[in-house]
């Protein structure tokens, strides 16, 4: 949000903080846009982080944290849920050298998240960043009672090895959306990378105030059909960790 933007502005690592409303294709254009009337939908829940400044300052992409989720579009609501994310190790590691440094990823220890109600009752899911062989290729787990459900990971290229891209279209330059895939096959859930309305959570433009007078990002996420409130609310905390992962500072460079 707004508010994060200015505290990072002034030098402080800010709380992550989320406006969380309904959202419909119909407001979505040109693949990756959000139309002025979407993104005057009603707030209907509030998301924001409680974590240590002192996390935040010193071990800023590995800090845990715990993400309480209101009623409502500003905070006061009712307590409705919470993500709750350990310590872990950042994506990356830098080696130092004589010419500056090499980034190095890390596949121990990486972050992950789970869901529970205002009362502490857990909801059973995990949501974690995953590593194998193609490390260039960002990609989650979700998870429920330990099964794997999804993986969410964005079209790729050369047997897996990279991104693919679109220059005609700006697929996987300009917007990269991230698709679910069936664990067991490697399928993508609900349709195909090239059907309007398969099941995805992808980073939206918001509009050229937004998005050139903030770091506030915003997101869509179209659920797969038929899933119960109880996995949309584990899949709102697989989007809480993408953007910690893949969106967040922690893939800038200083």
């Amino acid at each position: 949000t707004m508010r994060g933007c200015i505290q990072e502005c002034l030098g402080c690592e800010a709380k992550s903080e989320y406006k969380i409303s309904g959202i419909d294709w119909n407001f979505i254009y040109d693949d990756y846009k959000v139309s002025e009337e979407g993104m005057q939908q009603q707030d209907i829940m509030y998301a924001l982080e409680e974590s240590s400044c002192c996390c935040r300052l010193c071990w800023r992409d590995g800090r845990p944290f715990n993400m309480k989720v209101s009623e409502g579009g500003e905070p006061g609501g009712a307590e409705v849920l919470q993500y709750i994310k350990p310590c872990s190790f950042p994506l990356n590691f830098s080696i130092p050298t004589e010419n500056g440094s090499i980034d190095c990823p890390c596949c121990c220890l990486l972050p992950k998240l789970s869901t529970s109600l205002a009362n502490g009752t857990p909801l059973e899911n995990q949501s974690k960043y995953i590593c194998d062989i193609n490390l260039c290729v960002p990609k989650l787990q979700y998870l429920e009672k330990g099964n794997p459900v999804y993986v969410l990971k964005p079209e790729t290229c050369c047997g897996g090895c990279c991104i693919a891209c679109n220059p005609c279209t700006g697929k996987g330059l300009v917007y990269l959306p991230f698709y679910f895939h069936d664990p067991s096959n490697g399928s993508v859930v609900g349709g195909d990378y090239s059907g309007k309305e398969t099941p995805q959570i992808r980073k939206m433009w918001a509009g050229l105030k937004k998005e050139c007078c903030s770091t506030a990002d915003t997101f869509a996420v179209m659920f797969p059909r038929g899933i119960d409130t109880r996995r949309k609310a584990g899949l709102l905390g697989l989007t809480f960790l993408l953007d910690f992962t893949v969106f967040e500072r922690q893939q800038q460079r200083d």
